[in-house]
């Protein structure tokens, strides 16, 4: 039985050109034509399977957020303890975000995902789903010792707004790369946590 010619080019390759064109000119800079150019596929082709942009906003917003465990994962088998993993994993999670005009065009997909009810659910779930990660690494790093004994859900909820704000303050009247800036804010939160 037939079910289809296979697809040359996965989703997840189609959701990595739109994390990239979203960085480089703000989703009002992405379009299906432009998004098939860039991943070598026809328009009719990503037309027929996504049907507009906004479904394949809605597609990648999705598969960002089942997909936030992603980085964590790789931050864990690749670190030697917990807290490490989870500063590795948030700096993995601002890749290729380099320049104030890049936090300006995620700024604006934010702006989407605040005023479309659709693209909210998933901002939403995301935001929930990476709280949660960061606490599974807070737990490991409290039962290590490597944290003293907190509320971890508290403390990820910190280190979230941290996070979150550390991007913001970086674009308004931050110095030197958003890498270290953001390195030098979670290291600052999680030094209050760790044993003398």
């Amino acid at each position: 039985m037939r079910t289809g010619r296979p697809r040359t080019v996965s989703d997840e390759a189609i959701f990595e050109a739109v994390r990239a064109v979203v960085t480089e000119v703000g989703p009002s800079g992405l379009t299906l034509a432009a998004m098939a150019d860039r991943v070598g596929l026809s328009a009719p082709a990503l037309t027929q399977r996504f049907g507009s942009k906004r479904s394949l906003l809605l597609a990648y917003a999705e598969a960002a957020a089942t997909g936030i465990d992603d980085p964590f994962n790789r931050a864990r088998s690749n670190s030697p303890t917990a807290l490490s993993a989870l500063r590795a994993a948030l700096l993995e999670l601002t890749a290729g975000i380099d320049s104030r005009d890049a936090i300006a065009n995620h700024l604006a997909l934010l702006h989407l995902d605040l005023t479309d009810p659709d693209l909210g659910a998933h901002a939403a779930k995301q935001s929930r789903l990476l709280r949660r990660a960061i606490t599974q690494l807070l737990n490991e790093a409290i039962s290590d010792g490597e944290i003293s004994p907190t509320d971890a859900a508290e403390l990820a909820d910190t280190v979230y707004t941290v996070y979150n704000g550390a991007l913001v303050t970086w674009a308004i009247d931050g110095t030197g790369s958003l890498t270290r800036w953001l390195s030098k804010r979670l290291d600052r939160v999680l030094a209050y946590h760790q044993p003398a």
